[in-house]
């Protein structure tokens, strides 16, 4: 009908022009009439007036083109294309940008539309990729340029009518339409050389197209014109005037018709009919069209969803190939650390070199330890160790006794060294010298009261870790090799070199054996000097002697200075003492000749017993040496004074030789209490219930003063002192000191890892079988998933227990870490290697096979058999994510397990923190109804990239079809995504973001590993 209205003027210009035709003929009524009443141009208003503002509630101003008038505002509302205060004017760029940023058309010009868009304001489709922004995220449009209708189209025709281009002379007459299906709609515009003339609004339209002859017909009942004044045909200067035509005789209908093959169209209403065949002789007017309409390819009529793609054999190569490569990485692997020199068993057999040709004992230097006023107060002001000092030379050991809390552990870790958490002052020397830190912990050796060892190595690997991590990178990995045998020669354990460590759960070696090992450990290295905590802690009798012998051998042997604590060994250990150091609460009593002990403290009172162990009699009389006691003999009571330690009767000493009893304490006690009056001061009196009197007596043996005040200690102090002023230079080579390299130590202890993984198998077998078994159940359960709404939730469902599986697992990490942790410790504080080294073991050789080969085993089984999508490398994409969402939370894990000891509570936060992530993973709560406050978790959450990733890769392209309730309803897949909260373009994106979270675990995990997983004692 739109197109009727254009001839009405056509027809009108041919009347002014062809006057020899019978006018009368169409001069039927005043209206038609008016057509050829040619008005005259209105004379110009005054310039110099400001025109009132544009407001289309007024009756002064309409909104052309049909448009809607906002009561509000007072402004139109514009249809697409068209733009200005009156939506008068076209608007150029594309329809994608939306009317609000399509620019204006510049008067008496045309539009330069953006690539893919075609028209006189730009609104039809040419290409598909112009398509892409009307789709949701991630979907690719389709220009349907069929002509035939399905939501939206828009259409750009050519007046046909040879006479009426003719009658024309050149300008060109066009006609825009566009209809909308829902709205049952059309719009129509009448342009003369691309200047619009009039418009009209179709509606009550009936759509229909036969596919088999390819024709579409549209049928409008209600037809409404309108002019745009001024403009040709409409009242131009010159021109005819046919509004009153076109808004009193254009009623409809309006028939619009086409041939879509050939493009060609017609259009019919019933009085633009009879114009047209009363001037020009055709029954209607013709027309060339082309139409645009982006849509999904789903909908383009006719379109037949294809089926379910099923797995071809590029597809079965593809995951055989997968799985094939990552077996003969995993076999590459384990062959080249195999050839580890920690995975060659010895013979027992080696080549003996010379000392003088040895890299240690070229370097080695007989040290003299010596320490002067070492004391050490806790945070709460509690002084633990007061002024101690000793001295202990090469070939000798010297032995640090004191009963429980006397501070001998803590006496060991300062000469040691290590970490302690307090104020620690005094001087410690090495051959008359104070080193650094540094260098100083490189020539000494230290072995822990508790054997932390590797349960599944054997005992010559223990020791050759050791030494290959220790031992100068100068020295052949044969003389290495040989440096261990030797130790263990000398510790008496070469016999047991194949047997396996052991643990709690499988027997192993015996604990005097364990001990020997972690003293072999040290003295690989050849330590200058090496302390041992308690080294007959928990041995025997037997196993004690055993040990201690062996440390006075070696010291004897190869001039080695060991210092090490006890506690009451037996008299036959003792005899091996070549020095002693003996405290009591913090205070000196004796340091010196063991040799010496028994006559200093005879000659001042204390005579051990004949027949009495002078460890247990040293240890006796030094126990509780500040001890609150209580005599009842005085008859005043003082309130307020507390007692918290053993009664005494107040003679301690008439009941002692009164009684028969063999109690030696009671013995040494009354020698104690009674020596002297100045060693006991009175500090109150306090009445019992019975008004009892009893007086607190704290008792202060004298034996701290009376050691101080010895020739002995002056001569030792003496000694201390000479050493510092004639001090012998200590020659540390730089090349003595260049332990294994950072990648050295990676491979050793990767191959370490591997051993310790492979032996104890229980963990990864478990792993990968529970991946063989949930891969074989999800793809029983989820068996030839269907592409409709089910399948899709089937597959969303199937992700999510994929990830929760994967991400559950990762707990494990958990336990194996805190296994481990101690040992890290002991042997950081050791220096065996840096802590990025054990770190980047601990990745490659524990977390990789762990988290890396369950997801590829779980997906090669469970992809095919479900049908997931193998397009653009979809299987591929989905071990990607797999791996490095299995990977990032491994890391996560570890993590947790880093900055929490206890494995109960690392375990609870680790389930904490995997529950959260889960939560925003989308499929409990769609993002968009995240506000900004919480959104944040979103943004940490491994599940949310992860799950996000796999639905896009899956559904993306899928078009999903439902039948229900006599309704076919076909939807893309990505547009289900989109309600959910997904954004369907952000696989990579989702990808990036795991990688990099992974990234910042991964360092995240190296900066806690370094500065908190450190020994503190």
């Amino acid at each position: 009908m739109k197109f009727h209205l254009g001839l009405a003027w056509l027809v009108a210009t041919v009347a002014g022009q062809l006057t020899s035709y019978p006018l009368d003929k169409i001069i039927t009524n005043a209206a038609i009439n008016n057509v050829f009443n040619v008005r005259p141009q209105p004379p110009a208003e005054d310039n110099d007036k400001c025109p009132p503002c544009f407001n289309c509630n007024l009756p002064n101003f309409e909104c052309t083109q049909f448009s809607q008038c906002n009561s509000f505002t007072g402004m139109c509302e514009c249809r697409d294309g068209y733009g200005g205060m009156d939506c008068s004017e076209p608007l150029c760029g594309s329809l994608s940008d939306g009317n609000k940023n399509r620019p204006v058309r510049d008067a008496n010009e045309t539009c330069a539309c953006k690539n893919g868009w075609d028209g006189i304001n730009c609104n039809m489709c040419t290409s598909d990729e112009s398509c892409d922004a009307f789709m949701p995220e991630g979907l690719k449009g389709t220009c349907y340029k069929s002509g035939i209708l399905v939501n939206k189209n828009h259409q750009m025709c050519d007046v046909t009518n040879p006479k009426i281009i003719s009658i024309l002379n050149g300008l060109k007459p066009q006609a825009t339409f566009s209809c909308n299906k829902t709205a049952e709609k059309c719009d129509f515009q009448f342009w003369i050389d691309q200047k619009e003339s009039f418009y009209c609004d179709l509606d009550k339209c009936k759509f229909d197209f036969d596919l088999k002859s390819n024709t579409t017909h549209y049928n409008c009942e209600e037809v409404a014109c309108k002019c745009l004044p001024g403009k040709m045909l409409c009242g131009q200067e010159g021109s005819i005037d046919i509004s009153d035509f076109l808004t009193e005789t254009i009623r409809g209908p309006g028939d619009f018709a086409c041939n879509v093959k050939q493009k060609s169209c017609k259009f019919s209403e019933p009085s633009m009919n009879d114009l047209i065949s009363s001037v020009f002789g055709d029954p209607y007017i013709t027309l060339k069209c082309n139409a645009g309409e982006c849509i999904h390819k789903s909908e383009i009529p006719g379109y037949d969803l294809p089926g379910k793609r099923r797995l071809t054999t590029g597809n079965i190569f593809v995951i055989t190939g997968v799985a094939l490569i990552c077996g003969l990485i995993v076999i590459t692997s384990i062959y080249n650390i195999n050839r580890s020199p920690l995975f060659k068993n010895s013979d027992g057999s080696y080549d003996s070199f010379d000392a003088e040709t040895s890299a240690l004992n070229q370097n080695f230097v007989p040290t003299t330890l010596s320490f002067n006023d070492i004391s050490f107060k806790v945070a709460n002001g509690h002084k633990v160790l007061n002024n101690v000092f000793g001295l202990v030379n090469p070939s000798e050991c010297l032995a640090i006794m004191g009963g429980s809390g006397a501070g001998k552990t803590t006496l060991l870790d300062i000469l040691a060294a290590k970490n302690k958490e307090g104020e620690i002052s005094g001087n410690i020397y090495v051959n008359g010298n104070i080193l650094n830190k540094s260098d100083y912990k490189k020539i000494i050796g230290f072995v822990d009261q508790e054997d932390h060892l590797i349960p599944t190595l054997t005992v010559y690997e223990t020791v050759l870790n050791s030494a290959l991590l220790r031992l100068p990178r100068t020295m052949s990995v044969r003389q290495k090799e040989a440096r261990v045998i030797e130790v263990l020669n000398e510790l008496r354990i070469l016999g047991i070199k194949d047997r396996v460590i052991g643990s709690n759960f499988k027997r192993g070696i015996s604990g005097g054996e364990k001990r020997r090992v972690s003293i072999a450990c040290e003295l690989v290295t050849s330590p200058s000097i090496l302390f041992l905590d308690e080294p007959t802690s928990g041995l025997d009798s037997y196993n004690a002697r055993n040990v201690i012998e062996c440390l006075v051998k070696l010291s004897r042997d190869f001039k080695r200075t060991i210092v090490f604590t006890i506690h009451q060994p037996r008299s036959n250990i003792v005899s091996l003492f070549d020095k002693l150091l003996l405290l009591s609460e913090g205070d000196l009593v004796y340091s010196g000749d063991m040799i010496k002990c028994n006559d200093f403290f005879s000659r001042n009172g204390y005579k051990c017993p004949l027949g009495y162990n002078i460890a247990d009699y040293l240890i006796d009389i030094t126990v509780d040496h500040k001890k609150l006691v209580k005599a009842s003999d005085l008859p005043v009571s003082i309130a307020g004074v507390t007692t918290s330690e053993t009664v005494v009767p107040a003679d301690s000493h008439e009941q002692f030789v009164q009684s028969n009893s063999e109690d030696t304490t009671r013995e040494w006690e009354h020698f104690a209490v009674h020596r002297d009056e100045y060693n006991h001061d009175i500090l109150g009196r306090t009445k019992d219930s019975s008004d009892e009197t009893d007086q607190l007596v704290q008792i202060r043996n004298k034996l701290p003063q009376i050691y101080g005040d010895s020739p002995l200690a002056n001569d030792l102090k003496t000694e201390i002192q000479d050493g510092v002023t004639n001090s012998i230079p200590l020659e540390l080579s730089s090349q003595y000191l260049e332990k294994a390299s950072i990648p050295n130590q990676i491979l050793i202890l990767s191959s370490r890892t591997f051993k310790n993984l492979y032996r104890n198998p229980r963990l990864l077998l478990t792993h990968y079988i529970l991946s063989l078994i949930v891969g074989t159940f999800c793809g029983y359960l989820y068996y030839d998933v269907s592409n409709d709404i089910s399948g899709f939730q089937n597959r969303l469902g199937l992700f999510f227990f994929m990830l929760a599986f994967f991400g559950f697992s990762s707990l494990t990490g958990l336990h194996s870490f805190s296994t481990e942790r101690i040992i890290f410790v002991r042997e950081r504080a050791n220096n065996y290697y840096h802590p990025f080294s054990y770190y980047a073991s601990k990745i490659v050789c524990d977390v990789l096979p762990l988290r890396v080969l369950p997801p590829v085993i779980l997906a090669s089984i469970a992809y095919p058999m479900i049908g997931l999508t193998m397009e653009h490398n979809g299987f591929i994409k989905t071990l990607l994510i797999l791996v490095l969402f299995n990977v990032t939370v491994a890391i996560e894990m570890l993590i947790v397990g880093i900055l929490i000891k206890e494995p109960g509570t690392s375990t609870m936060i680790g389930v904490l923190v995997l529950l959260m992530s889960l939560l925003f993973a989308g499929l409990f709560i769609n993002s968009t109804d995240l506000n900004l406050q919480i959104k944040w978790l979103e943004w940490i959450s491994v599940f949310h990239y992860a799950y996000e990733a796999l639905a896009i890769n899956e559904v993306k392209d899928l078009i999903l079809r439902e039948k229900k309730f006599g309704l076919s309803i076909e939807v893309p897949g990505a547009v289900i995504l989109s309600s959910f909260g997904f954004t369907v373009s952000a696989f990579w994106k989702d990808v990036k973001f795991l990688g990099g979270l992974g990234a910042i675990f991964l360092v995240l995990g190296y900066v806690f590993l370094h500065f908190f997983t450190v020994e503190k004692r």
